[in-house]
């Protein structure tokens, strides 16, 4: 009966989201002339916004795992959430508990942005994209793992 409620509240099976690993392996996706190039170490720093609205909680986090994990620390300026105004009581407390432990070894680096009412995708991608510092800005959904070499 939960994986169902959960489906039904998120539109997607939470029910499994929350018992996968949030640092998980994922399998190869590249082409194989991309696993081939060589790519330089010095590209341009990033800034990563992602946007949600009542997402659960474990997809934020794996989403924000899979960022630190799989992004060059040296390229990787900040995280930024934007909360269109959610009303799953994870998304506060137990999202800025999480936040806080990521803080402890990479100080300032997820920042949050809350919406007192909802405004919309666009106005969530704008909200996000003023509070990044990176060189470049990529604008992502919150339900999302990047892979290695993104």
């Amino acid at each position: 009966m939960e994986a169902e409620e959960l489906f039904q509240r998120y539109g997607y099976n939470t029910f499994l989201s929350n018992r996968l690993p949030l640092d998980r392996e994922l399998p190869e996706t590249r082409h194989y002339r991309c696993l081939e190039r060589e790519y330089p170490k010095d590209l341009p720093t990033i800034s990563v916004v992602l946007i949600y609205l009542d997402e659960a909680l474990s997809i934020i986090k794996r989403a924000i795992y899979s960022i630190i994990n799989r992004t060059p620390a040296h390229l990787l300026r900040d995280i930024i959430l934007v909360d269109d105004n959610s009303s799953n009581g994870d998304l506060k407390e137990p999202l800025n508990a999480f936040v806080s432990l990521i803080h402890v070894t990479r100080p300032g680096l997820v920042k949050q942005v809350r919406h007192s009412s909802q405004l919309g995708l666009s106005q969530s991608r704008i909200s996000g994209w003023k509070v990044a510092s990176g060189d470049v800005v990529a604008i992502l959904d919150a339900h999302i793992e990047v892979n290695k070499g993104w």
